[in-house]
């Protein structure tokens, strides 16, 4: 059974490209461009995995902390992967006593992020 995969960026063309590669690889994958419409999709499906952006406005809020929050709270059995060309151990730490399983650091190859997702979904490795 394919195992599903939320995508939450702000840029629709890196929503667009991880999409096609992950649908590629036999996962389920839903996008969301905003913190609103992935709240939304979270109420109403159930994910496996959530990969998403840190910064969804462009501004310097977190808006991938506040959905990392809220998945687990309502979705707990949820993984979460956090992108952000912000990264930093301070970053880390607050995203990961917030229950995100992975931080990585944005742009993140292909191939890599295929191998952080297999591993976090106990899986083979996603084809490249």
């Amino acid at each position: 059974m394919a195992q599903n995969i939320l995508i939450v960026d702000d840029e629709s063309s890196l929503c667009w490209v991880l999409g096609q590669f992950f649908s590629g690889a036999g996962y389920r994958v839903d996008s969301a461009c905003a913190l609103d419409e992935a709240l939304s999709l979270l109420t109403t499906g159930r994910y496996d995995l959530v990969i998403s952006d840190l910064r969804l406005s462009g501004t310097l809020s977190e808006e991938g902390l506040m959905l990392a929050d809220f998945v687990r709270r309502f979705a707990p059995q949820t993984r979460m992967l956090l992108l952000t060309a912000f990264a930093s151990q301070e970053l880390t730490d607050r995203a990961q006593a917030l229950g995100v399983d992975l931080v990585l650091p944005k742009p993140q190859p292909l191939p890599a992020l295929a191998e952080h997702v297999s591993r976090l979904l106990g899986t083979a490795a996603a084809a490249t």
